[in-house]
């Protein structure tokens, strides 16, 4: 992928319509990949939030490593951002997100006007909203329609009473340089064939051994042979059936398995990125 050049025209017309939803809701929840906090942060979030409470949700932290999300967590406090980590499997998790969202209606309601809260969730694609969403519309919802003041056509789901949320499609950085293109690679948020599949599950397993941690290859794959990127690569792709004619690595087929194993939380827990200091 050309060094920061990719940022489709709907993605410049998704950030033109955040900046207009913004201005019709109380609250903010902006979800991150527990695995890449700073890759899958786009930078255009801050400024355009501004001034409206918010919440940054780690996701998808039971596929991260416990010490750096809590190294995460201290960073974003230190930046006076409010933040939690998040796991569609830990219950405690969302009874968390719900009593600070209580709080939050709670204090709109001791002002002047009551209404129902008004939120809207941000992040990059493929990053978990849809999933957040679904956790709370699992149950029957009610689309509230054109509300006085909002911009027409705009349509509100009641999440529960006294609490309304607004979807956004999911808006990637403007600029994706060397250092966030392969993060975001293999935790799925770049659209196939802007990043070689090969590279991307090379670089992947690199990180793993820089990090020490290539037994847990050896635990998902069984019967690998330590060795470098490539080797390991190789003994997988022999391992796991994924072979053309003649016996040669399917190396596309093996990267997409790998980095998919990876993604589901397979390869055990594993943060690619570290707080700044």
């Amino acid at each position: 992928m050309s060094k920061g050049q990719w940022y489709p025209g709907s993605m410049s017309r998704a950030v033109n319509q955040l900046r207009e939803d913004l201005k019709a809701v109380d609250l903010v929840i902006e979800l991150l990949d527990a695995r890449i906090p700073f890759s899958s942060r786009n930078p255009i979030f801050p400024e355009l939030i501004n001034n409206k409470t918010h919440l940054v949700l780690l996701h998808k932290s039971d596929r991260a490593e416990n010490v750096y999300t809590k190294a995460w967590l201290a960073y974003f406090k230190n930046m006076d951002t409010e933040a939690m980590a998040f796991s569609v499997q830990n219950k405690q998790d969302l009874n968390r997100i719900l009593n600070y969202l209580k709080k939050e209606e709670n204090r709109l309601r001791s002002g002047r006007f009551i209404r129902p809260l008004r939120m809207i969730f941000v992040g990059i694609p493929n990053v978990g909203k849809s999933t957040l969403i679904n956790l709370f519309v699992r149950k029957a919802v009610t689309r509230t329609g054109n509300r006085p003041g909002i911009t027409r056509g705009k349509q509100w789901i009641r999440i529960m009473p006294g609490m309304e949320l607004l979807d956004t499609p999911g808006i990637l950085k403007p600029k994706i340089n060397e250092k966030t293109t392969m993060p975001l690679a293999v935790v799925g948020a770049i659209p196939a064939g802007r990043v070689d599949i090969y590279d991307a599950a090379l670089w992947l397993i690199g990180r793993y051994l820089e990090k020490g941690k290539a037994d847990l290859f050896i635990k998902k794959y069984q019967d690998l042979i330590p060795g470098n990127a490539e080797q390991i690569f190789e003994q997988i792709g022999i391992s796991q059936g994924c072979l053309q004619s003649e016996g040669r690595i399917d190396t596309e087929r093996t990267a997409a398995l790998l980095l998919r194993d990876f993604q589901e939380g397979a390869l055990g827990r594993f943060t690619l990125e570290e707080p700044p200091q």
